[in-house]
Formats: C-alpha cells, structure tokens, sequence
C-alpha cells in the first residue's frame, strides 16, 4: 500500500478495513453498503465514535448483526433522506453488481455535500485469473459436483439454484461474474456518477496466489498471517482502494473549506 498504515491500526490485517479506518473520523454519520453481517462496523464502534448504519441484500447476514447496530435489508430507493450521511463504506461490493451506476447514483443521492466515498475491489493484475470466484462460471459443472460433494446439493441449490437473495453464491444473477477493475475503470464509474477522486491505492500481489494454492491443495499453513501483512505492506496491485468526495456546490465549497476529511 502507499498509504502508509500503522501496525497499531486496529483493521491492520485487513486492508479494506485499515484504509477505512485511516479516512474515518469521530462524529461522522456511516453508511455501510453491501455489510453483511456489520462484523466490522462492530468493530469499528470500539474505536472510532460514529453513528453506523448498514444495508445489505443478504437476509441471512443480516440476522447475524449485532444487537443494537441498524443493519437494513437492501432496497431502491434506499430508506434514507438526501444528504444523510458523512461518509459512505462499499467494500468489495461493485463488483458482485450488475447496475453499479444505479448503485452509485443512490449512494451519492444520500451524502452530504463534501462527504466521503470510500470503495475497495478487486484489482485486475497478473493473477487475476486464479481467482476462485469465477470458476462456477468458467466450470459450472465441475464446481457443482464439488459443491455437493463437499457440502451436499441442497446448499449446493440453496447458494447457487435457487438463491432466495436473487444471486449466484454472492453474485447478481445479471452480473454472473466477479469483475476485477483496471483504475482507468473505476475512476470512470466514480466520476461519471459525480464523485470526484481524492486518493486511489491499493493492497497486495500475492494474495490471489496465496488464496488459490491454499484452498485448493490445503495448504493454507504455508501463508501465515505475517506473509499476508508483508505482502499488502509492499505491493498496491490485488485490492483496489479508493477514497472519492461529493463536490459541494460552489457557494458550499467557499464556506466549507473544500471536502470534510
């Protein structure tokens, strides 16, 4: 990363959470898109005084959040009045959708002017394509057969059939692939949606490789944490980071001072 993270960043290990938490500050009013079970915005409330809220599609996730967080089950338009929100989390989101730009467009509909977007998602790079994600779509029988072998063909047609969220394991079913951005794209998409990018990173090489060989052949022993660390630390080409602002009008601009980081 060229972001420099701390080892006493409490998301240390994770990248995506470590970025967040470097562009977060107390005070602020937090929309979590895409959370899941807003494991980390439990987290996030033992370090950072913040009012957190949380949409996702999933309704089995969703029943998994903590007592006490506001965790919502998706919808369009999303239940939240304009200019709601200080900053906005998608993390590894974008890519599991299909209408990203509708996605983008709600998103900057409920910030406040000057407020911030904060983005991660795959990066593609040169081992993009070990990524395992992809392969009930390259080898749809051979992963159904592994599936139900592995787990059985109920939850083999729970996850993948018959999904009651409307997706293919944790894909759009119009999306039907787990998509990796160059930069060129996703400052594209952002701009074209009326963000305005502050900073773009990134996180790791290997990590792609590491996954791959680890689940595959079991030999997830042989990556230990510290490796992983190591590998985020010094490369910036798997994971895609971006932090992104909605512009104020102008008369805004002059009285705010420019974007609230």
């Amino acid at each position: 990363m060229r972001h420099p993270i701390s080892s006493y960043n409490p998301f240390f290990h994770a990248p995506r959470f470590a970025f967040g938490y470097e562009h977060l500050q107390d005070d602020t009013r937090i929309l979590d898109f895409g959370c899941h079970d807003a494991a980390f915005g439990r987290e996030l409330l033992n370090y950072r005084r913040v009012q957190y809220y949380g949409v996702d599609k999933n309704r089995e996730a969703i029943a998994r959040a903590p007592e006490g967080l506001v965790v919502k089950e998706l919808e369009f338009p999303l239940p939240f009045p304009d200019g709601d929100f200080d900053a906005v989390m998608i993390f590894e989101v974008l890519e599991h959708i299909a209408d990203q730009d509708r996605v983008l467009r709600e998103l900057f509909r409920v910030m406040k002017p000057g407020g911030m977007l904060l983005v991660s998602a795959p990066r593609r790079h040169i081992f993009t394509f070990l990524d395992l994600a992809n392969f009930k779509f390259m080898f749809p029988a051979l992963h159904r057969i592994y599936y139900t072998l592995t787990r059985s063909k109920k939850a083999w047609q729970e996850r993948y059939e018959s999904n009651p969220n409307g997706l293919v394991g944790d894909i759009e079913k119009e999306k039907l692939w787990h998509q990796h951005f160059r930069d060129t794209e996703m400052r594209d998409l952002l701009e074209r949606n009326g963000f305005c990018i502050k900073e773009m990173d990134g996180a790791g090489l290997f990590s792609q490789v590491m996954t791959f060989v680890g689940y595959i052949f079991h030999l997830q022993f042989l990556f230990p944490q510290g490796l992983r660390d190591w590998d985020n630390k010094t490369f910036h080409y798997a994971t895609l980071l971006c932090a992104a602002y909605k512009p104020a009008g102008s008369v805004d601009n002059a009285s705010m001072g420019g974007p609230r980081f």
